[in-house]
């Protein structure tokens, strides 16, 4: 048994080391890891430990590998154990090197992840807390907003409908209760809703097309420029990017 993990080798295994790591294993997230014991020299203690921190001191500066979705700063592992063989895997550490003195030997320990696998597993079950948290909330339906050939569509994240403009009630010196202002009500709509792109793209085309035209009675005219948040999302294994849009309207 014997393996190569950057610069550091060594061949006195003292335990079999291959294995996996353990996210959700009923749902396949996991990924395969190497739990390393064996005996060495202060030279190849002194290596390991190098080879260590010369990957910790580059990963610390690496982007958030769940937002960059990619590796960054690995470590190369080989080596065979118990009719088991690897080349050249990219690694992430999962426990830094430890060690202790065993006569005229340091007994080191540390372990190892593959670190493509464990990605696929960090991000898929990203994306499984959010279906389930999707899950969990209610199905608005979707709002349809067009004028003059622009034509936007939002998933709706709450309910649009509401009033402005509407009668007040007041009190008499007296104290009694009447009712004042318009004996109306003015139809809005607060909206709120997730689109893509191209869907934000169209909402603005439609707003800068009504603004400068003379609707006519009934139309859902805007009476606040649309505005939006993006956020990167995972969607069927794809990063996306996703606007959270608001708007009001009022019917004319």
């Amino acid at each position: 048994m014997a393996i190569t993990l950057g610069s550091f080798t060594f061949n006195t295994l003292t335990a079999q080391p291959y294995g996996f790591e353990e996210l959700e294993a009923y749902s396949g997230l996991s990924a395969r890891a190497w739990r390393v014991q064996g005996l060495c020299t202060q030279a190849q203690w002194a290596s390991i430990t190098d080879t260590y921190a010369t990957w910790r001191d580059s990963r610390i500066n690496d982007e958030d590998t769940l937002k960059s979705k990619v590796l960054g700063t690995t470590v190369s592992f080989t080596g065979s154990a118990a009719g088991l063989s690897w080349s050249a895997i990219p690694c992430w550490f999962l426990a830094a090197p430890s060690g202790e003195q065993t006569g005229a030997y340091i007994s080191v320990r540390f372990d190892v992840v593959d670190a493509a696998q464990y990605l696929a597993a960090l991000l898929a079950q990203q994306e499984k807390s959010k279906q389930r948290d999707d899950g969990m909330k209610p199905d608005l339906g979707t709002i349809t907003i067009s004028y003059g050939g622009h034509t936007a569509v939002l998933t709706l994240t709450k309910p649009p409908e509401s009033y402005s403009n509407t009668p007040t009630v007041q009190l008499t010196a007296a104290g009694k209760p009447y009712i004042s202002g318009p004996l109306a009500a003015t139809r809005v709509r607060d909206v709120e809703g997730t689109c893509n792109e191209a869907n934000w793209t169209a909402l603005q085309s439609w707003y800068e097309t009504i603004v400068i035209a003379t609707p006519g009675t009934g139309t859902w005219y805007p009476t606040s420029p649309p505005t939006a948040t993006a956020t990167a999302e995972i969607q069927s294994g794809v990063k996306t990017t996703v606007y959270a849009v608001s708007l009001q309207l009022t019917q004319l």
